[in-house]
């Protein structure tokens, strides 16, 4: 009799133990540009699997930091899902005309403007909130309540040379449109964004504030797995760094990467280089990795998505890519629930 109850006590603990490493608070998404589309089929099959009710905070770069905005304020995974399919991505590359971006990749260190990427975002922030101007400190009080979560962005300071948190503790003021604006500014390609100390835009700097000039986040951390591994984000005090076991996130890697990490071995997976597009392929991802750089401690708080070998450039995305990469994100939540 003693060790059946003994027996019974043990599992109990076990599945409590389980119940409490699987209770999510916040969720991160890596950047990858147009691969970032398989974000809407994990959001869809997390919130299928109870876990997205219980994300009170969302952060991410570029893509990611695009996909968390909507979930902030309030957007479901199929409305997230709809607007992606909804919006001519290729509309991002704006006002490329070559004299033009020529003369805007001299002044402003990009080719594209970003204004059509702006508005996108002002509109569907101002449809779920009626303020397109909306601040990190208003959606914070708004994340008081359902279905809003406080958000995360990230963006690299290139005046300082520092990766920078945009949120409500860091930048109250800031419209968090221009967060998710700085946090997609590839380097060259999309206009650089001077900011002040509050995070108000300016065109050009300022002559009576200090102003830094901002690119895409993820130059510097595209995987911010770790921005929440501080004791306050579990307990409500304390700068003390810790591993958050209820952070899960989201990656976008290529599928013999993904076989490599599961193998849990060193370094990375083999590359198959035989033509320009597969020797830039591994180029950039050989860059990638270094700056952010897989953690094998991370792999239990990591759903990795194949990303199908597609690039993450902008332009137009035919609706068989759109599904494939939604199918992937979908099948990615599924196995990594399934281990």
């Amino acid at each position: 009799m003693k060790i059946i109850i003994t027996f019974f006590l043990t599992l109990l603990i076990f599945k409590t133990s389980i119940s409490q490493k699987t209770t999510y608070r916040n969720l991160v998404m890596e950047g990858g540009g147009i691969k970032g589309i398989a974000y809407g089929g994990a959001l869809l099959e997390l919130e299928k699997k109870g876990i997205l009710q219980n994300i009170t905070r969302v952060a991410g770069t570029s893509a990611g930091a695009i996909q968390a905005c909507l979930l902030s304020v309030g957007y479901s995974p199929k409305e997230i899902i709809e607007i992606v399919n909804q919006t001519p991505i290729e509309t991002f590359n704006d006002d490329g005309f070559v004299a033009k971006g020529t003369k805007r990749l001299f002044k402003e260190y990009g080719w594209f403007k970003g204004e059509s990427f702006l508005k996108t975002m002002e509109n569907v922030i101002f449809q779920r909130t009626g303020n397109a101007n909306l601040t990190f400190e208003e959606l914070h009080r708004l994340a008081e309540a359902t279905p809003f979560r406080d958000l995360y962005v990230t963006g690299t300071n290139l005046t300082d040379q520092t990766l920078v948190v945009f949120s409500h503790e860091t930048y109250p003021k800031m419209r968090i449109a221009d967060a998710v604006r700085i946090s997609m500014s590839i380097p060259l390609y999309y206009k650089s964004i001077w900011i002040d100390e509050e995070g108000t835009v300016y065109e050009e700097p300022s002559n009576n504030k200090k102003c830094s000039l901002f690119v895409d986040g993820g130059l510097m951390l595209n995987y911010p797995i770790d921005i929440f591994d501080k004791a306050k984000y579990v307990n409500s005090t304390g700068e003390d760094e810790i591993f958050n076991e209820q952070t899960i996130g989201l990656r976008l890697e290529k599928c013999v990467q993904i076989d490599h990490l599961m193998a849990k071995k060193d370094g990375a997976a083999t590359q198959n280089i035989s033509d320009l597009n597969s020797y830039m392929d591994a180029l950039g991802g050989l860059m990638m990795r270094n700056v952010n750089a897989p953690n094998v401690r991370d792999l239990e708080r990591t759903i990795y998505i194949n990303d199908n070998g597609l690039s993450a450039r902008v332009r137009k995305v035919p609706d068989h890519e759109k599904q494939m990469m939604m199918t992937a994100g979908q099948q990615a939540v599924i196995e990594f629930f399934g281990r």
